[in-house]
């Protein structure tokens, strides 16, 4: 997790990345990538919002993501809808 940093994922967006769980693969395209509330001189957050399709659901819950900009990362991805998840990041500095 130590490259899916603010800047990676920022530098990615707009591009499609690999979501590997029990069900196989999907790809999902990194839609948006802000700093949230929490961030500052004690803590890195953010947010990032991925987009997929309505034939390709995922369940809330824990996945590897796989990105050139960032390798492999586990993350907790929450849906806001059929087609939109999200990731909420806070890391100690």
């Amino acid at each position: 997790m130590e490259k899916f940093t603010f800047e990676n994922v920022e530098s990615a967006q707009g591009t499609l990345l690999q979501v590997v769980g029990q069900n196989g693969e999907v790809e999902l395209e990194i839609s948006s990538v802000q700093k949230s509330k929490l961030d500052g001189d004690e803590w890195n957050a953010f947010c990032v919002l991925l987009n997929g399709k309505a034939n390709e659901p995922l369940s809330q819950g824990t996945y590897k993501l796989v990105h050139e900009a960032f390798g492999e990362a586990e993350l907790f991805l929450s849906p806001n809808s059929e087609t939109e998840y999200e990731i909420h990041v806070a890391q100690h500095r």
